[in-house]
């Protein structure tokens, strides 16, 4: 293979590699489990639109909208995701209003 393939693909090999070594030590110590879900816990709905796979999940048991957003376009490996809790709608506006403020960002 040439050089700049050989180099791509073991920089997608490891950057999977660690992302996994991640996801695993995060499902071994529960976290992020209020938004992704509990184990054996059942997505109410999944699809893919616009390069983002989103999953729906059961309400929070306490009504708090959740959405958890990941990714990026300058990664080796393409896995943009979306995975809410609560009415569709109500996470849209809720993102809206965070969308407004992330774009008065000082920083």
């Amino acid at each position: 293979m040439q050089t700049h393939d050989d180099e791509s693909h073991s920089l997608r090999g490891e950057f999977l590699k660690r992302l996994r070594e991640r996801a695993d030590a995060a499902q071994k110590a529960a976290a992020s489990t209020i938004t992704t879900g509990a184990a054996g816990e059942k997505s109410l709905a999944d699809w893919k639109s616009n390069d983002i796979h989103c999953r729906l999940m059961p309400n929070d048991e306490q009504g708090i909208l959740r959405i958890s957003i990941g990714g990026g376009e300058n990664m080796p490996v393409r896995m943009n995701y979306c995975t809410i809790r609560g009415e569709v709608g109500e996470c849209i506006a809720l993102l809206e209003k965070a969308i407004v403020a992330l774009r008065n960002c000082p920083g």
